[in-house]
């Protein structure tokens, strides 16, 4: 499951596996959160005891509401190049050029396996919608019966 979270409670952040820290429209951390203590740590920013980690990382990566929005925005590109230079944003980086390679080579396959797909997928969204109408009866029962009642007082008005 993947959820966006802004300013998580200490024991909601601890409920999670991994955690993905953007910025700036860049990546500043991605891993376990049980490790994001010593990854900024080794960065030169330790998470100070007692502090909800979420609350810390936020603030630190956060540029707009700062005092020295230009010495804030050097922290953050410089934090952004720490990680793009550590082993796990390496790691990171050449899963994901291996996803995108694996992506590119499966979508070379022949345009009817894509036709296909996309006759199974109105079929299948079509079966769902009939599912729909069948459980919501009465709802569509009486959407015809309001849009009758209101074609025949709109054919009744004296206005015409």
């Amino acid at each position: 499951m993947i959820a966006s979270i802004h300013q998580s409670s200490t024991s909601t952040f601890t409920l999670l596996d991994k955690v993905l820290l953007l910025s700036g429209g860049k990546q500043q951390f991605f891993g376990p959160v049980h490790t994001i203590n010593t990854y900024f740590d080794g960065v030169g920013y330790p998470i100070p005891q007692h502090t909800n980690p979420a609350e810390y990382v936020l603030e630190l990566l956060n540029s707009d509401f700062g005092h020295d929005y230009e010495q804030a925005r050097s922290r953050l590109a410089a934090l952004q190049q720490r990680w793009a230079d550590s082993e796990q944003g390496v790691n990171v980086s050449q899963k994901i050029e291996a996803s995108v390679v694996e992506e590119e080579s499966i979508g070379k396959d022949t345009t009817s396996s894509r036709n296909r797909n996309m006759a199974s997928a109105v079929l299948t969204l079509v079966h769902r919608s009939f599912i729909k109408s069948y459980r919501y009866v009465v709802a569509y029962g009486i959407r015809i019966a309001m849009y009758l009642g209101e074609k025949i007082c709109s054919r009744l008005s004296p206005l015409d």
